[in-house]
């Protein structure tokens, strides 16, 4: 499916199937780890790691490979399919829900969606475009899918010793978490 690209009013009714509002619950934000790439080039990493294609939900670009702050959506949002971003390692940091146990890398897959930003954040900073597309993002996602912001995580809290997103700059997860919907 060809990436469709946003303006700063995110389109993010699946155009392929009915959204599934029950189930996302979460939602998880990854950098790519290169300081380039686009939707193809991320596709063909996953699919090289054993993955069906894409393994995330939305993609925004930083000018090297996508325009800056471009975002695509990937088949796997058009379709309200379970992502394949999370690894056996990863788990929640805490319960979404009183009375629940935080969630797993399997329900991560199924109940999150994944966003993921082009770059590496830990050696340059995402850019303001990125990061403007990204709340945007989120918090029209938050919106439509009634996620609150402790709903909404950093690949890095998921897996603490994976890093990405940068160790300094505006991608801190409280800062973030701070600007988006409660």
């Amino acid at each position: 499916m060809t990436p469709v690209t946003m303006s700063t009013t995110p389109r993010i009714a699946p155009r392929d199937t009915p959204m599934a509002r029950g189930q996302w619950q979460a939602i998880v934000i990854y950098d790519s780890g290169s300081p380039a790439g686009d939707v193809a080039a991320l596709e063909r990493r996953h699919l090289d790691a054993g993955l069906s294609g894409l393994g995330y939900h939305f993609v925004i670009g930083n000018g090297q490979g996508m325009e800056d702050g471009q975002v695509a959506v990937g088949f796997r949002w058009e379709r309200q399919l379970p992502g394949a971003h999370a690894n056996a390692s990863m788990c929640a940091p805490w319960p979404l829900r009183a009375h629940e146990t935080p969630l797993s890398a399997n329900d991560l897959n199924r109940k999150s969606v994944a966003i993921c930003l082009v770059g590496n954040g830990e050696r340059r900073a995402f850019t303001d475009q990125q990061t403007r597309q990204l709340l945007n993002l989120v918090r029209a996602l938050q919106a439509e899918l009634g996620i609150g912001a402790h709903g909404v995580f950093f690949g890095q809290e998921l897996a603490p010793s994976a890093g990405g997103l940068g160790e300094s700059g505006q991608l801190q997860p409280g800062t973030f978490r701070a600007q988006l919907l409660p």
